[in-house]
């Protein structure tokens, strides 16, 4: 994990582009924003306790994330596969990119239903099947959500572009540079379902950048964030269980949220 200090006095403007609608005013709640509001509740006015404070954020970062709500409920998409065609991206389906974190693949057939496409990094499949050039070419310079290591790459040295890919029915999947890749290539159209999160905390990249969780559940990062290090550095426990009183007061807030956004009246049980 990887974690820049943060100053908490320097506005953020950064925002990468998602399916929601986000203004300006809620980009300044960032990182940046927390730390200087935990710093000024627990008066931390030298920033002795930055590190922590962030390590704190951390760890409300990976608990919450197991809580459905209802801006990283699992979704599913349909996407018609070409002949020909390895590589799908946002040209293809809008919601393919940089924010889905893909959970699974299946193909779709009429006759035989459902089959789940394996999941394999796309060295190894580039090695064994070639792909439509994209890959091959060099286009990407890193691996995207969904591939183990998180590794940058350029393409296979030595290998260059397969003149003659192989064809066939895909069996496996894979997702570079933010680019559904289907092995073998399709040899013919048909439809694929993918069943996505549209953000999860990513450990492999930079806390600093805007996080979702920052924005919709601000309040309850914050407030567990503040759990965290009254419990566990500065040993209070009369402040830990006050913080730990407002991540539950915030947490049903979500909860309802969630709830209403399905046109439930009763706030449903979740993950915690």
């Amino acid at each position: 994990m990887t974690v820049i200090p943060v100053d908490p006095y320097q506005t953020m403007t950064h925002f990468q582009s998602s399916p929601f609608d986000v203004t300006k005013a809620d980009c300044a709640k960032t990182l940046a924003r927390m730390v200087m509001l935990i710093q000024d509740e627990i008066d931390d006015p030298m920033a002795e306790y930055a590190v922590q404070i962030q390590d704190s954020i951390i760890a409300a970062l990976r608990l919450c994330e197991r809580e459905p709500f209802f801006f990283n409920e699992k979704k599913e998409i349909t996407l018609k596969i070409q002949a020909g065609k390895t590589w799908y991206g946002a040209d293809d389906h809008p919601f393919i990119g940089a924010l889905m974190v893909l959970e699974s693949v299946f193909l779709e057939n009429p006759v035989a239903g459902q089959t789940q496409l394996l999941y394999k990094n796309v060295e190894s499949l580039y090695k064994s099947y070639g792909d439509d050039g994209y890959f091959g070419k060099g286009e990407g310079s890193g691996i995207g959500s969904g591939d183990d290591d998180g590794k940058g790459s350029k393409g296979l040295k030595g290998f260059g572009a397969f003149s003659h890919f192989l064809q066939g029915t895909p069996i496996f999947y894979t997702f570079f540079q933010h680019k559904l890749g289907l092995f073998p290539t399709p040899n013919k159209v048909e439809t694929v379902r993918l069943c996505y999160v549209p953000f999860r905390f990513d450990e492999g990249s930079c806390i600093q950048e805007d996080n979702p969780w920052l924005i919709y559940a601000f309040d309850l990062i914050k407030a567990r964030a503040k759990y965290e290090l009254y419990k566990n550095i500065l040993k209070d426990p009369e402040y830990a269980a006050v913080s730990f009183n407002d991540f539950q007061e915030q947490l049903q807030i979500l909860r309802s949220q969630t709830s209403r956004s399905k046109g439930h009246t009763t706030i449903l049980a979740t993950g915690f």
